[in-house]
């Protein structure tokens, strides 16, 4: 009995001692976003989002939506670019916010299934990688004029899964957050050059050179 208890406390330890380092894609260079004047509130749904993962079927997935939805919005929130942000069911706007913004697009998870069985017989000393890129478009209505804008980005990034990379636990989501940093700044920059979020009255916000000359 002890030597059983003894066996499934070192499985455990190792399932608990793995973790994983991301590293950016990259496909989006920094780019300067002005402060707005009067953050607004938005509602926010999501439209038609497909999620893929270990070359499976795409499916249509409202909750990884939602998923990339909070990401991009809580930095949207932290920056000051909108006031805040609420939840609705799919074409469910209320009318009662500022703007309504619709998530559509996809994401993709690459990743070897062999490399995934031969981790976990390893108890994952031998590590594999998980490869997410996104192809993300924003669709902004102004609830009072019926104005609509649109935005699109795409950028990705990767991940290392491996046993006692949990040491990395610091550092392990920096890959990401630097990928969701660069895709919100990017939504909101092409919208507010378009028009969108201004006070009325206001002019487009002149393209950044960045964002003129391409990436």
């Amino acid at each position: 009995m002890n030597k059983h208890l003894g066996s499934n406390a070192l499985v455990l330890l190792l399932i608990l001692s793995s973790g994983c380092i991301t590293r950016s894609g990259g496909a989006l260079s920094p780019v300067e976003v002005p402060t707005p004047v009067a953050p607004p509130a938005i509602e926010q749904t999501v439209g038609d989002f497909e999620f893929t993962l270990d070359g499976g079927k795409m499916v249509t997935s409202n909750k990884a939506g939602r998923n990339l939805n909070n990401e991009i919005l809580k930095r949207w929130k932290k920056r000051g670019y909108i006031s805040d942000h609420e939840y609705v069911k799919s074409s469910a706007f209320t009318g009662d916010a500022d703007w309504n913004l619709t998530l559509t697009g996809s994401q993709y998870g690459e990743s070897s299934v062999v490399a995934q069985v031969f981790s976990g017989l390893t108890l994952l000393i031998l590590p594999y990688t998980v490869n997410t890129s996104y192809d993300v478009q924003y669709t902004a209505e102004n609830v009072r004029t019926g104005d609509k804008f649109s935005a699109g980005v795409a950028d990705g990034f990767h991940a290392t899964v491996e046993l006692f990379l949990v040491f990395a636990a610091p550092w392990s989501m920096r890959g990401f957050n630097a990928t969701m940093d660069a895709m919100a700044d990017h939504l909101y920059l092409q919208l507010v050059e378009q028009g969108a979020f201004a006070p009325s009255g206001s002019e487009p916000v002149e393209p950044s050179a960045s964002e003129a000359g391409g990436d």
